[in-house]
């Protein structure tokens, strides 16, 4: 979320911010984890051999960083989420995602108006396992079709679409959430059945957006970083600060902030019940960084550059956590839960 006078990390966004999101890659971010998908990228993003699926593993790279770290959150700190989530490692992408004159190519290359594409597979998932690969298209699960995206990419207004492709992935999630499921799958105009079988472990939809803004939030459903954001990040531990943050939000069950919160604490007005919600999200992101392994320490020179450079208001005006605050909750957890031999997995 942010505000014209105010720049918060890792905000929830608000119904104001929905309005103005920016551009997403054609990409969502699904470990089963299964997440909604991003509009379609401005002209000329198509890049010759941007969509390359000879490696079998992604289309594209940055979306699999997030995704693969993310998965690894999710998957680890299952002992910590109340309620079990399926994944399975998918990345996905969506016809309605690219642009008209995209569209075609899409189709004969993909088929990818036949169902949901899959971007990508985050390596040994279940999906991996399942034997499915970058460039593959869902045609059924169980027996029963997907949402026409054909129909999905024929919608114009783009809120309406993106929930049509959201429903669409719900179709898988509500499968794999009695176990595996038999699915039918378009690659290279064959037909194969393959079943996948889905891990438990936390909430975790994740897109990765196309953006300037250097920023993450959470909506209430899935979790949203921009790709100045994925640049702003040194490495994959910070990248784990962001996204365990975010993700703690939607585990927590935490309201999406609303825009009058947002403008109250901007007065100084009621922010110490967002400094309370913040908190409590930290704390849970890095007990899941802890739980994949993740190095906690990362996430005080993450906070002195951001913070520092991006959100620093007098501490009365802001909707989140002191530096000093933040750091404080960092070093209690780095003490409760000692860093483990690099390689070793918790």
């Amino acid at each position: 979320m942010r505000f014209d006078f105010i720049r918060p990390i890792f905000a929830s966004a608000t119904a104001a911010a929905r309005a103005s999101r920016p551009q997403c890659l054609p990409a969502l971010l699904c470990f089963a984890l299964l997440a909604a998908a991003a509009p379609a990228p401005p002209a000329g993003t198509l890049a010759p051999g941007a969509f390359a699926a000879e490696s079998g593993v992604t289309l594209r790279q940055d979306d699999l960083r997030v995704g693969a770290v993310a998965y690894r959150l999710a998957l680890a700190g299952r002992g910590l989420c109340p309620q079990p989530f399926p994944l399975t490692g998918l990345l996905f992408h969506h016809l309605a995602e690219y642009l008209p004159r995209d569209r075609a190519l899409m189709v004969s290359r993909y088929g990818l108006d036949r169902g949901p594409g899959v971007l990508g597979v985050v390596a040994g998932s279940p999906a991996d396992q399942a034997g499915l690969t970058a460039g593959d298209v869902l045609l059924l699960v169980n027996g029963a079709a997907f949402p026409s995206e054909a129909r999905i990419a024929a919608e114009p207004d783009r809120k309406r679409w993106r929930r049509m492709v959201e429903d669409s992935e719900a179709t898988l999630e509500a499968a794999l959430a009695g176990g595996p499921a038999e699915l039918l799958v378009l690659r290279q105009g064959r037909e194969l059945r393959l079943t996948l079988s889905p891990v438990r472990g936390c909430l975790g939809r994740v897109r990765l957006a196309r953006s300037t803004q250097v920023n993450a939030f959470e909506t209430g459903r899935y979790v949203v970083m921009t790709t100045a954001m994925l640049g702003f990040l040194h490495d994959d531990d910070e990248l784990a600060v962001v996204l365990g943050h975010e993700m703690a939000h939607g585990i927590l069950g935490h309201p999406p902030m609303r825009t009058e919160e947002g403008v109250l604490a901007s007065l100084g007005i009621g922010a110490a019940t967002l400094w309370d919600r913040e908190a409590a999200a930290d704390r849970l992101g890095l007990r899941l960084m802890a739980a994949a392994g993740y190095d906690l320490g990362a996430a005080i020179p993450f906070w002195r550059r951001y913070l520092t450079k991006y959100d620093n208001f007098p501490q009365l005006f802001r909707s989140h956590p002191s530096l000093a605050a933040r750091e404080k909750i960092v070093r209690e957890e780095m003490a409760a839960h000692p860093a483990v031999p690099p390689g070793v997995r918790r």
